[in-house]
């Protein structure tokens, strides 16, 4: 395993972070504006990426459940 700096490791989680919701976010609030449409909403694109963003939110919040309540080693 690859040793960083405590302040490399830091600086690394919160930008991964912050990238990783902020595509979220911001993949989630073109999905609201599209769903407007009907046919936009009905096609297998929208539905996908629907999808895609609620198994993520899902996996996301178990592996940070799960990381929780991981004791220290």
């Amino acid at each position: 395993m690859i040793t960083l700096p405590d302040e490399l490791r830091f600086y690394l989680m919160v930008v991964a972070d912050s990238i990783l919701f902020g595509g979220l976010a911001f993949l989630s609030l073109l999905l609201i504006v599209s769903g407007l449409s009907r046919t936009l909403r009905e096609s297998w694109l929208h539905r996908g990426l629907t999808f895609m963003v609620l198994a993520t939110l899902i996996a996301m919040e178990l592996v940070g459940s799960w990381y929780a309540n991981v004791s220290p080693a």
